[in-house]
């Protein structure tokens, strides 16, 4: 009886799978990639406390997905990577998060490095953003992209749209549509050459981001 796929990890052939010993390297290109994401840059406009709220975010949240899903990279020099989480553990609860180590003590010590003024934003932030996606049309089940990010001394290569062709040819595979939200305009046009479409746009009027969500549907 062949296994779906909540039922085996993601296997894509030609990207390199990225191994939990390389998640140091991974989480370090990441804070390198995103250090101006749109949502913390309005919230946390002060550099250092940006990146302080940027590595608790990265702890959390990829900690998160890399438990429950893949990240791949297109070698191992991990100079880009992307994490795929199928929509079936994209259920986010209190004990999915413990029983996935998203607490754990980088991410810990990233919050306390927060004012108590400053971790009260960081979490409004995040409880805003949820109750944001609850009226977009998300079809079920679905692929769910995350944390698409290239290391700024190698954007501008086309490595990110190489890595993402891969992922859009295993979803065709496996015929199930991905989905992911961007916040900003140049982003969406960059997924919008690799065949996703708008399904729906929020925006926040407390932390001024605009959150654009698309879907790719295979073929």
């Amino acid at each position: 009886m062949m296994k779906s796929i909540t039922q085996r990890e993601i296997d894509i052939p030609n990207l390199y799978r990225i191994k939990k010993g390389d998640r140091a390297k991974l989480f370090a290109m990441y804070l390198r990639a995103f250090e101006e994401y749109p949502k913390l840059v309005g919230s946390f406009p002060k550099r250092e406390t940006r990146l302080i709220a940027l590595e608790a975010t990265i702890r959390f949240y990829c900690t998160y997905d890399l438990h429950n899903g893949s990240s791949f990279s297109l070698d191992e020099n991990i100079r880009e990577a992307v994490v795929i989480v199928h929509s079936d553990k994209m259920n986010y609860n209190l004990f999915r998060h413990i029983l996935a180590g998203s607490y754990g003590k980088e991410y810990r010590r990233a919050m306390k490095r927060l004012s108590k003024k400053e971790r009260q934003v960081y979490v409004r932030l995040y409880q805003e953003l949820d109750l944001l996606e609850e009226d977009i049309p998300i079809p079920m089940p679905h692929l769910y992209i995350d944390f698409l990010g290239t290391d700024p001394e190698y954007q501008g290569q086309g490595r990110g749209k190489k890595l993402m062709r891969q992922i859009c040819e295993y979803a065709d595979s496996v015929r199930l549509p991905i989905m992911l939200f961007t916040n900003t305009e140049a982003d969406v046009k960059f997924y919008q050459g690799l065949g996703f479409h708008i399904i729906g746009v929020t925006s926040s009027e407390t932390f001024g981001f605009v959150n654009t969500y698309l879907l790719y549907e295979p073929k």
